[in-house]
């Protein structure tokens, strides 16, 4: 009994943690995070395609140059930080229909990425990631802002 009860604590003991791991991260709720970024004095703009169909067809005509699909793009979220001419912190994010979706644009834009990365190489703790059906970039205080 006191071997299963060693094992078993283990075994929660991982599940827990596992569980803390994936709660943390950029919000899959544009509105969340966009709110989430106005608290902390960001200028956010978004663009949400859920039931409006003037947001949807703007996300649409980015999929050609972004190797989409319409409608795989469901929205976008550019936040910044700073005072006029000085930014002190950004994001972006990407907001895709779901993971399939994200790995597929994430493969087929590597070049792009890859020079986006170069541009914002003397940008402080700069960061590019993927994250389930996300895809964003920017500073790492704007990421860890919006968690």
């Amino acid at each position: 009994m006191n071997k299963f009860s060693k094992t078993f604590a283990v075994m929660l003991v991982f599940v827990l943690a596992i569980a803390a791991l994936v709660a943390c991260g950029v919000s899959n709720n544009p509105k969340k995070a966009q709110q989430t970024l106005e608290d902390k004095g960001y200028t956010v703009e978004t663009i949400i395609g859920d039931n409006d169909l003037e947001a949807q067809d703007e996300l649409d005509s980015m999929s050609d140059e972004m190797h989409i699909s319409a409608g795989e793009l469901v929205a976008l979220l550019s936040a910044v930080k700073g005072d006029g001419d000085k930014t002190d912190d950004f994001l972006y994010i990407y907001y895709f229909k779901d993971g399939a979706t994200a790995n597929r644009f994430w493969d087929a834009n590597q070049t792009e990425l890859d020079q986006l990365k170069e541009e914002y190489k003397d940008f402080d703790n700069f960061r590019l990631a993927k994250k389930g059906s996300l895809i964003y970039f920017g500073t790492q205080q704007a990421i860890s802002d919006v968690m």
